[in-house]
């Protein structure tokens, strides 16, 4: 190739080049000035995405077969659909993380509800970790703020009394003596009620979702309750509202309270297995009232008192079924079978450390037995004492726009359900009234000018799928004919529901717009609980010391200082189960009491462990509980080897891992009958067997190819003409 470059003692050169490069340059600005405008003409003025937490693409496809889902069935008929491949494992938090960075869970390091420590083997939370952060100047501010205190207080006065006695020594000598004094009653009084310290939680995913990356070029968006959120990601120009993540005010996933005179009923007070708490009420029909108590915050900044509670003054009205709640600074009337608003209570951590929470109560029963329940305590929209939104302030401008709504991120409340405490109908009324909020912020913020993406994932397909699934199998040992005549179709209207979403977004849709719409995992029946650490004690793989069976641990374990593993020999254990279907092996330099030597013994206890589970049939059905045993390199391109588990067994369909083996329990049977509400799952399925849902108002780019939840992150950022980040495992979907 051959380059003109001027003679370097020409005349006419010289004069030339400084206009030749004036041109050059003139060139280049008028065209990068323009650029933005030719991309924005060549992409969507507004993409939407939908997100359908749980929403199974075989039922979409039957559903929209036989005409029950008209608008998703216009996407198939105009766009796209197909099934959508979920990660490894498909569980909510796994999957979304993956949607929102485009990299697989070894990338996101989200790779199950939970994970071990490696000192003592406990399950803690894999979505977030707690940690501290000085306040303010730490355990200096007593002597801080006191000094701050004293020197106010000393010019107050030195320059009053000064002035009004005219006598400027007598003006310092006041002011010395009452800024010693305000020195001493400040620094006692911030020492007694401001901590030095503030419990914070630090998101674990990793990755930098698309949201962010789209904000940092000036692509504004709208992302409301996205799983994996919380602390609040930063959106820059934009604003989010977290979802899956967000505690209630005890820090857990939501702990609801069990009000119930009935003894023998509630078998007894305290902990449910799923975190409920039962409070035993002292009232027979007739009493005309009640002293009990709320149960609040655990108290994280200081010792005492462990846990703060309000006082709760229930009158009777037995002939009215009815019942008067008296807290400290309201009164609510609440009559049997009837909801009450939203209730806003303070809990006094200190004089000036308050926590505001919000919570709604149901009169269950006003007859034999008096039974209330009162729904887990959200923080307050209005003032969380953690941010819920980016910026902060967002979580009070939704509350303007629709009033009280929950910051919970497992907002419905299965887990009373689950635990009859409960029932249907009540469940049902409740995510009506949930879900309406949550489309209320769709209503409001879908259309925001200033906005070219908005995304909102709703959650009340998976938990009718979690708590309905009973109810479309007549062998579920939790079918109930009675109920299914008024409950079998919960889960279809669950899904005409969502078609309803997706048909109001069309209808506001820009005509240049892009709708995209999938969903993180599908759903399979769930009849029998596989308790894998009993498998691996049977087959030699763990040894137990003591008694043979462990207690029985409970999701508040997990919060608040529970013991796990408590007649396990680590010793003499090569492997043992934590979350939803992760197998760790007990290895000599990782855990702290580890046997299994890394390199060919290591390699020969996992072979072991898959050859013999993928072999292992239940012998009383005949049917093999687990699909494939999988290794962590088959799985992920990459990894941290301390934190991801060694192998993951995946379920096939009428199984699932028992609660207890999430939680490292040890029962004493191999299987249990699943006779709960909670009768359909996917969390340690093979992702092959749960597959979820993508669609799109416009053809994508399939081929042949299966597309995978990471290629959702792709493609959003393709929608805008933005290059993939390195690393990305996603592809994306769109036909340029």
């Amino acid at each position: 190739m051959t380059f003109l470059v001027p003679r370097p003692h020409s005349r006419r050169t010289r004069s030339f080049a400084p206009k030749w490069v004036l041109a050059i340059l003139t060139v280049f600005l008028a065209s990068s000035a323009l650029l933005p405008q030719l991309c924005r003409a060549e992409t969507p003025s507004k993409v939407v995405v939908l997100g359908f937490d749980g929403a199974d693409a075989q039922m979409v496809q039957d559903w929209m077969d036989a005409g029950e889902l008209p608008n998703l069935d216009r996407l198939r008929r105009e766009g796209t659909f197909s099934s959508l491949l979920p990660t490894n494992p498909p569980q909510t938090p796994v999957s979304w993380s993956s949607f929102s960075t485009g990299l697989d869970p070894g990338g996101t390091r989200i790779f199950d509800f939970l994970k071990r420590d490696l000192d003592t083997y406990f399950p803690t939370f894999a979505m977030t970790t707690p940690s501290e952060a000085p306040l303010l100047f730490g355990p200096k501010n007593p002597l801080y703020m006191g000094a701050f205190g004293a020197v106010a207080v000393f010019l107050l006065f030195a320059i009053a009394v000064g002035a009004i006695s005219r006598k400027p020594l007598i003006g310092i000598l006041t002011g010395l003596v009452l800024g010693g004094a305000a020195f001493y009653f400040v620094r006692g009084f911030v020492a007694e009620n401001i901590p030095e310290k503030r419990p914070i939680a630090i998101n674990q995913r990793a990755g930098v979702p698309f949201w962010k990356i789209l904000g940092d070029r000036g692509i504004n968006s709208t992302v409301i309750r996205i799983p994996q959120t919380f602390p609040p990601d930063e959106n820059p120009g934009g604003r989010l509202l977290s979802g899956l993540g967000v505690p209630d005010i005890r820090g857990t996933f939501g702990t609801y309270s069990y009000y119930t005179s009935d003894v023998f009923g509630s078998q007894t007070g305290g902990d449910t297995e799923m975190g409920g708490k039962v409070i035993l009420v002292d009232v027979e029909p007739g009493d005309a009232e009640v002293e009990t108590f709320i149960n609040g915050p655990l108290n994280k900044l200081w010792d005492d008192p462990p846990e703060i509670h309000l006082p709760l003054h229930i009158q009777f009205d037995w002939q009215q079924k009815k019942v008067q709640l008296n807290f400290e600074d309201k009164s609510i009337e609440l009559r049997e079978g009837e909801w009450s608003d939203f209730v806003r209570f303070t809990f006094p951590i200190r004089k000036v450390v308050k926590i505001h929470g919000v919570a709604r109560f149901y009169l269950l029963e006003m007859g034999d037995h008096f039974r209330l329940y009162m729904s887990p305590i959200n923080l307050d929209p209005i003032d969380p004492v953690v941010p819920v939104t980016y910026p902060p302030d967002f979580s009070k401008e939704i509350y303007n726009e629709i009033g009280d709504y929950k910051t919970l991120g497992w907002a419905l409340d299965t887990w009373a359900l689950n635990e009859k405490v409960t029932t249907e109908e009540i469940f049902a009324e409740d995510v009506e009234a949930t879900v309406g909020k949550f489309e209320g912020i769709l209503d409001t913020f879908l259309e925001n000018p200033d906005d070219r993406l908005y995304c909102q994932v709703f959650y009340f397909t998976d938990r009718a799928g979690h708590c309905f699934y009973r109810f479309l199998d007549p062998t579920h040992p939790a079918y109930d004919a009675l109920l299914a005549e008024d409950w079998g179709d919960y889960i279809l209207e669950s899904y005409k529901h969502m078609d309803r979403i997706v048909g109001t977004v069309l209808e506001r849709l820009p005509e240049d717009g892009l709708l995209l719409i999938c969903s993180d995992h599908g759903f399979a029946n769930w009849k029998w609980s596989f308790n894998m650490n009993t498998w691996l004690v049977r087959n030699g793989f763990m040894k137990l010391k003591g008694q043979d069976v462990s207690k029985l641990q409970t999701l508040d374990d997990l919060f608040v200082a529970g013991q796990f593993w408590e007649n396990v020999d680590w010793e003499r254990t090569q492997a043992y189960a934590v979350g939803l279907g992760g197998i760790y092996i007990n290895m000599l330099g990782r855990e702290k009491y580890g046997i299994v030597t890394p390199g060919q013994e290591y390699d020969t206890v996992c072979r072991q462990i898959q050859e013999q589970m993928e072999a292992y049939v239940d012998p009383e059905t005949g049917l093999h509980p687990i699909s494939k045993v999988y290794d962590r390199d088959e799985m992920y391109q990459t990894y941290d080897p301390d934190l991801i588990p060694d192998l993951r067994a995946a379920n096939n369909p009428n199984y699932r891992v028992s609660w207890q083996t999430s939680l490292g329990g040890v029962p004493k049977d191999m299987f249990e009958t699943n006779e709960d509400k909670w009768s359909g799952d996917h969390c340690s399925l093979d992702p092959e067997l749960v597959k979820g849902i993508l669609f799109a108002n416009k053809p994508l780019t399939l081929g042949n190819r299966q597309p995978r939840i990471e290629d959702m992150f792709s493609t959003i950022l393709q929608a805008f003409d933005v290059p993939l980040p390195a690393g990305t495992v996603g592809e994306p979907l769109l036909s340029k």
